[in-house]
Order: structure tokens, then C-alpha cells, then sequence
């Protein structure tokens, strides 16, 4: 087992998959209020070449790409916390533009038992939004063309017709619609920052046509999700929110989408 204070070697294997899932949630959870480990760990992922010529095929986020330049420069010339966001945060945000720009690529971990393509989907959107903070949605482009940029990009990639209006959650604010690709699956990701429980969202993906499921509810990666499939996709809403908070949500969009 390996444990806090971690080395390079630690946070070498975190990168490459080879932490156990419980190591690696207690190092996630480390990274997240450590501000030197997520200096390093942000160093060490820019410098890992093999990781990065691994899944350069999924870099196919160019505008992530441009915000990681930026706030790599507002890092070279911040030595004291900006206003009202920690020093610390704008790191983990950066590590969160990193893992983005990959694709989900370094979170595809081994796990104990063999998942079904859809849980193993479902297992790796939790653990990508597990990364996710208040800081890492704070400076997105949210204005109606950007988000009907997104809209527009779901009907092309995955044939999803989806409204700005049906996105509508109550004590929450729609800041993104985007197009991610774990593979050759293409997914939707639909995210918000609600006022009490922080980032959520919606992630749609493909899947084989079947019979409809009804709202369930998971716990992966300490996040909570409230999945279901509906019209040949699969549905998954995750968040820190409640169970009975974010089951809530979840109905509010199956009705909503079904319009």
C-alpha cells in the first residue's frame, strides 16, 4: 500500500493506473487539499512522455488546450493567491484541464471483477468528475451561443436533439455542453455547478438498443449517480448532491428530456 507523504514513484503509478482503487481514492482525495503534491503531481503529468503518447489520439479538445497555456502562464506569475480563488485551486483546475484534454485517458484503471461496457463507462465518468471542482467549471464560457455550440455538437456526434431548456435544474447553473470520446465512444457531458453540492453532470453515451431502465442509483469513486437508458442511449447524473437530492434532479431531466 502506499501512503501520504507520497514520492514521484507514488505518483508515477497514480498516473499510469498501477494504484490500487483504494490508494488511489485516498491519493485523489490528498491531491485535492495538498498544494505541493498537486504541483508536483501537475509537473510530473506534463513530463510523462510515454503517458502522453499514449492517448495523444483522444487530444481533441483544442480549446482545453488553449485554457491549460493560460493558466499555466497565470501561474508563472502568481506567487500570492488571486482574489477570492487559492493558489491551490487554480493547480487542481489545472490538473483537471489535463485529464480533460486526455480523454479520460489515464483514469482507464485496472478493476477487481470484469464490468459490462456500460458500468465500465458509468465507472470511468464518476471517476473523471471525482477530479472536478468549483474552480474547474469557474471561468467557462457559458453564454447561449457557446452552449448552443455544444447542443449543436450532441445532435452531430451522437444524434441527440437536446434544448438549453430542458438543461434547466433548479439551484443549479448550466455551465457547459461538450462533446468528450473515451475510445471510440463518443459522450456527451452536460455540467453545472449547483449552489450547495458543487459540480454535476449529465454524461450520455451510446449504447446497444434495449429495453428502458429506470432511475438508479450508484456510489463510484465516492460520487453519487443516478443512471438510466432510454431511446438506445445511457443516461448518468453525477454528483456530490444527496442520494434524494440528485435522484430528484434525475427525475426533473427524464421528464424534461422526454418532451
Amino acid at each position: 500500500m502506499m501512503h501520504s507523504p507520497y514520492n514521484d514513484d507514488a505518483i508515477v503509478a497514480w498516473l499510469d493506473g498501477e494504484m490500487s482503487q483504494d490508494d488511489a481514492r485516498k491519493f485523489e482525495a490528498r491531491l485535492r487539499s495538498d498544494e505541493q503534491l498537486s504541483e508536483r503531481t501537475a509537473e510530473l503529468m506534463k513530463s510523462n512522455q510515454d503517458f502522453k503518447r499514449a492517448f495523444a489520439p483522444l487530444l481533441d479538445e483544442a480549446p482545453l488546450a488553449r485554457m491549460q497555456e493560460n493558466l499555466e502562464r497565470h501561474l508563472d506569475k502568481t506567487h500570492a493567491p488571486a482574489s477570492g480563488v487559492s493558489r491551490r485551486a487554480l493547480v487542481g483546475a489545472s490538473i483537471s484541464f489535463l485529464v480533460m484534454g486526455a480523454g479520460f485517458g489515464y483514469l482507464v484503471r485496472p478493476v477487481n471483477r470484469v464490468l459490462s461496457e456500460n458500468e465500465h463507462i458509468r465507472d470511468l465518468e464518476a471517476q473523471y468528475m471525482a477530479l472536478y471542482s468549483v474552480e474547474t467549471l469557474l471561468d467557462m464560457d457559458s453564454s447561449a451561443p457557446v452552449l448552443q455550440r455544444g447542443l449543436a455538437r450532441t445532435a452531430q456526434d451522437i444524434g441527440l436533439q437536446l434544448r438549453e431548456q430542458q438543461l434547466e435544474l433548479q439551484g443549479a447553473e448550466l455551465k457547459m455542453v461538450r462533446m468528450l470520446r473515451y475510445d471510440k465512444m463518443p459522450i456527451a457531458q452536460i455540467a453545472w455547478v449547483h449552489v450547495d453540492y458543487g459540480p454535476m453532470a449529465l454524461c450520455i453515451s451510446p449504447q446497444e438498443a434495449g429495453s428502458s431502465t429506470e432511475i438508479t442509483h450508484e456510489t463510484r469513486h465516492s460520487m453519487n449517480i443516478a443512471w438510466w437508458s432510454r431511446w438506445g442511449y445511457q443516461f448518468v447524473l453525477i454528483g456530490r448532491n444527496p442520494v434524494s437530492q440528485l435522484q430528484k434532479s434525475a427525475r426533473q431531466l427524464h421528464a424534461a428530456l422526454s418532451q
